[in-house]
């Protein structure tokens, strides 16, 4: 077959099989017509799990369907059902809720206490406050005993101890005292002078105490009068009462007891100052 007759074949073919085109308003109807009678199957969107784990199986015994909600109408006709609905975690709801959980974080972090690398907890709060003291020392009737006793060279040395009941304004320093004292005697022409160190060792349930001073009488018995006039007592604390120093001020009452007052301090006595340089 030549050119020439293909081109008439294929002519007188087209020509056989033309046909009208479809009417669209038809065409449109017969679609409308089986959209109402074909099952309409929406597309899901899966979302990503908030929990962690597997997914238990659903229960067989309930629906898996989920309702379609009403959508209210806003032109005065009846509600239009459009299908299932999703509640959907939004991105505003997302941002609020990180931002609220910034905010409780950062008033735990601003009520919890302020504390320096490597400091003890509580070392602040723990530190003891200077405090004022008075008090009475208490001799105990019949206490007294004379420990040792020796001469040497015209020297009389004695050791005495006695027992102490203080009583103060600060539990820390009250309860019984042990109060041994060395006193030396010499002769002079205005008659025996002592000199002495007397000790008290005060323990109670708190801690433990050990003051001492240096005193000047004349004669040598416990009982003679204090050429002072009044001792100054320097007590150093240990046990719950380490790092502390107590400084009493006591004067001679009625019945070899005595009456103080003081201060109770953290830390030491300041130290002695230094000679003066000689030229």
């Amino acid at each position: 077959m030549n050119d020439d007759r293909l081109g008439k074949a294929i002519g007188r073919f087209y020509r056989e099989t033309d046909a009208t085109s479809p009417d669209s308003r038809e065409s449109a109807r017969q679609v409308g017509t089986r959209l109402q009678r074909t099952p309409q199957v929406r597309g899901r969107r899966w979302l990503p799990s908030w929990r962690s784990g597997h997914t238990s199986p659903a229960d067989a015994s309930r629906p898996t369907e989920i309702q379609p909600s009403p959508i209210p109408a806003t032109n005065g006709h009846a509600p239009t059902v459009i299908g299932r609905t999703q509640t959907m975690f939004s991105p505003v709801k997302a941002i609020t809720a990180a931002a609220i959980v910034a905010a409780l974080g950062g008033v735990m972090l601003i009520s919890q206490p302020f504390e320096q690398p490597g400091s003890v907890p509580g070392a602040e709060t723990g530190a003891v406050a200077p405090t004022w003291v008075s008090g009475s020392m208490q001799h105990v009737e019949d206490s007294c005993s004379e420990t040792d006793s020796s001469n040497d060279g015209g020297v009389t040395r004695h050791s005495y101890e006695c027992t102490f009941a203080w009583t103060s304004s600060d539990p820390r320093l009250t309860g019984d005292v042990s109060r041994p004292w060395n006193e030396d005697t010499y002769q002079t022409d205005a008659g025996p002078i002592s000199v002495g160190m007397d000790a008290s060792f005060l323990r109670n349930e708190g801690g433990d105490w050990a003051c001492s001073f240096a005193y000047l009488v004349e004669g040598s018995s416990p009982y003679q009068e204090d050429l002072s006039g009044s001792r100054t007592h320097t007590c150093v604390g240990s046990g719950g009462y380490e790092g502390l120093t107590a400084v009493l001020v006591s004067k001679p009452a009625e019945g070899f007891s005595d009456e103080f007052v003081g201060l109770i301090f953290p830390g030491d006595l300041p130290p002695l100052p230094e000679a003066p340089v000689a030229e």
